[in-house]
């Protein structure tokens, strides 16, 4: 906004000018050449003359032609001969070229551009602007890389997703009461351990409910909404294959024994399902409504490659802009929260001080999360955790790492150590836990956690790392950070340029970031060894946590002097700082591309 005062003229100001000239009156627009009329018969003539002289005459021909009539004719009808001259330059090579290479061309112009300009030139223009096609080329144009699964776990299986939201609705103790009402002597789910959600399990008819089998046999004495309780919990918490199974299946949900009883059972179920629900379409045969041979992903619906472009742009200008919306859930824990992870299944699960973890669901949105289990296993703080499907590992300062099994919340394998397990890392065949003893224990997932070997080197604890593949990062209060290749059982290479001890670290296969208690950010390259950017004082105390990804160019970093910062990879400069949002160190941090 401009507020400007003043007056035509300034009396108390003169600059000794000399006096303007009045300005010449506007020129009056020329009125527009209009054609000339031509009698038909002349019009006939000279298209046939024309059409000769297309046939027998050469184009360099026909252009001197041209230009000796053009001689002739009066200047007030050059202005039309021009106009139709621009008309017959102008090419529409989206209309003249096949598709596939008016496509090639539009990929050399930015998306902004196809998006704003090409899409509205013409109807044909816009047809083939919002192709596909070239949106994904321009998506992984950009380095974007598609999580394919997420995509379809949002596209299929939209009835269940909705009961699942609209159940979140309830408060958790609504929820717990119903649940413990139906079923006196279980546990509430809020505060379940090992065996609740197995016991969710027996009381609901799992299978019936992702239609692998005719739902027309009873369940247990469980009411309307402690089964649907039941099922959405189960569904939540379920291992992403069994979620990709449950997405391939019929939308239809519903209770059985509506109108029956189960055995054993005095009191007759409800025929609903969800109090305020929408309703669902009965299950039309026992068999699968949609059948996919064996070994093939379920259908789902084509991606949208121009939505999915523009959500990744907005998210990269909001990332730029620091523009975001803080939720914050309180006592979430009694105790310091040392840990966090969320995965795509919008499960979070949280390692405390207070020797538990919690397994949480998020909203779509992000902001709202409701309880789903405390899994309490441990003597000592949860200082580590790592979850993928059906599995997760947790380390804690008791030293022991416990691998516990999501589908029943109970533990599979107890692995003691010396010394208190600072970091863990596992992979399909690798299980990889860093403790105080200054050594790094490998185990073999694929041979029921056998412990394989041991990797020592570093001269003081080892407080993160970071597994890829075969290739494994470890940072150590000892100011090192270390490449190990554990095909090899050696150490490929250390990087020693930290002045102090080295408290983080994050890994995508070919660059490495570390953050040490000397306040600084280091990022190298993995191949090379090389330190490619340094940022020097990048927070006012130790840099405890980091993350990155180079398709965004983000770097984002937490410390124990209460801010989070998000910097650019590629360059290293501060793009925004979050302040105020945390009252005390930042331990642990975590994002994703949504």
């Amino acid at each position: 906004m401009a507020v400007i005062g003043g007056a035509s003229s300034d009396e108390g100001f003169d600059d000794c000018s000399p006096p303007r000239a009045m300005p010449l009156a506007p020129p009056k627009p020329k009125p527009h050449a209009r054609r000339a009329y031509v009698p038909p018969a002349e019009c006939r003539a000279m298209e046939s003359l024309a059409r000769t002289l297309e046939k027998a005459a050469t184009p360099q021909a026909c252009a001197h032609l041209a230009v000796a009539l053009l001689a002739h004719v009066p200047a007030d009808m050059l202005q039309l001969v021009l106009q139709e001259l621009d008309r017959l330059m102008r090419r529409d090579f989206i209309a003249k070229l096949p598709l596939e290479l008016a496509l090639k061309v539009l990929e050399l112009l930015p998306a902004v551009d196809i998006a704003q300009n090409v899409a509205v030139v013409s109807r044909q223009w816009h047809a083939v602007a919002m192709q596909p096609y070239l949106w994904r080329r321009l998506f992984h144009r950009r380095g974007w890389r598609l999580d394919s699964e997420r995509w379809a776990l949002y596209c299929a299986f939209p009835r269940i997703a909705d009961a699942s939201r609209s159940l979140l609705h309830r408060s958790v103790a609504q929820i717990a009461e119903a649940f413990t009402a139906a079923s006196p002597g279980a546990l509430a789910p809020a505060v379940a351990s090992r065996s609740s959600l197995y016991a969710l399990e027996q009381r609901l008819d799992f299978d019936a409910a992702r239609g692998l089998m005719d739902t027309s046999a009873p369940i247990t004495t469980m009411d309307s909404l402690a089964a649907a309780t039941a099922e959405a919990m189960a569904f939540m918490i379920s291992p992403r294959d069994r979620i990709n199974a449950a997405l391939s299946r019929s939308p239809a949900f519903r209770i059985a024994g509506a109108g029956g009883r189960s055995p054993g059972s005095s009191r007759q179920l409800r025929p609903a399902a969800l109090a305020h629900s929408p309703p669902l379409p009965p299950r039309r045969s026992p068999r699968l409504p949609h059948s996919v041979p064996a070994g093939r992903r379920p259908c789902a619906r084509p991606v949208d490659w121009r939505s999915i472009y523009a959500e990744h742009h907005r998210l990269q200008a909001n990332w730029r802009a620091g523009q975001c919306r803080v939720d914050r859930w309180e006592a979430a824990h009694p105790e310091s929260i040392y840990c966090l992870q969320f995965d795509r299944e919008n499960r979070l699960f949280t390692g405390s001080r207070d020797h538990t973890v919690r397994i949480w669901h998020l909203s779509e949105t992000g902001s709202q999360i409701t309880q789903l289990a405390t899994l309490v296993g441990h003597a000592g703080s949860v200082l580590t955790l790592q979850a993928d499907g059906a599995t997760l590992a947790t380390g804690s300062s008791d030293a022991t790492v416990c691998v516990w099994d999501l589908k029943t919340c109970t533990i599979q394998r107890r692995l003691q150590h010396a010394d208190a397990v600072l970091s863990l890392r596992f992979s399909d065949r690798w299980l990889v836990t860093a403790c105080k003893d200054r050594v790094l224990h490998v185990w073999r997932r694929d041979q029921d956690y056998a412990h394989a070997f041991e990797l020592a080197g570093h001269a003081v604890a080892i407080n993160a790392i970071s597994l890829h593949g075969d290739m494994l990062v470890s940072a150590s209060g000892d100011r090192t950070v270390r490449l190990w290749d554990l095909a090899t059982r050696t150490c490929v290479r250390t990087l020693d340029e930290h002045t102090r001890g080295v408290a983080t670290l994050d890994f995508d296969g070919a660059y490495i970031v570390s953050g040490s208690s000397d306040r600084s950010i280091r990022i190298w390259n993995a191949r090379t060894g090389a330190c490619e950017r340094t940022i020097a004082n990048a927070h006012a105390d130790l840099v405890r946590t980091v993350m990155f990804d180079r398709t965004m160019d983000v770097l984002v970093s937490g410390s124990y002097d209460e801010t989070i910062k998000v910097w650019s990879f590629s360059t290293g400069a501060l793009i925004h700082k979050f302040k105020n949002v945390h009252t005390s160190r930042v331990f642990k941090l975590m994002f994703d591309r949504t």
